[in-house]
């Protein structure tokens, strides 16, 4: 299962939802606010070891993927 965080009124997020849509892929998406304090320090520090910068974060398996890597 994907786990994708996002932001309110992102318009990567809905481009990423719509790619995930199109694939058949099943996924939750949550907005980064409605992660607990931890979770979010968490994926944001995995996310700055990858050099990603920006929402969405895509989650799997507990490690994030950018889209290219999502199947």
């Amino acid at each position: 299962m994907i786990l994708l965080i996002g932001t309110k009124n992102c318009s990567r997020c809905k481009i990423t939802k719509d790619i995930l849509d199109k694939k058949g892929l099943e996924y939750t998406y949550k907005l980064s606010t409605e992660l607990t304090d931890e979770d979010q320090s968490k994926y944001m520090q995995k996310a700055k070891e990858k050099n990603i910068s920006s929402f969405p974060l895509i989650i799997k398996d507990g490690n994030i993927i950018t889209l290219q890597e999502v199947n």
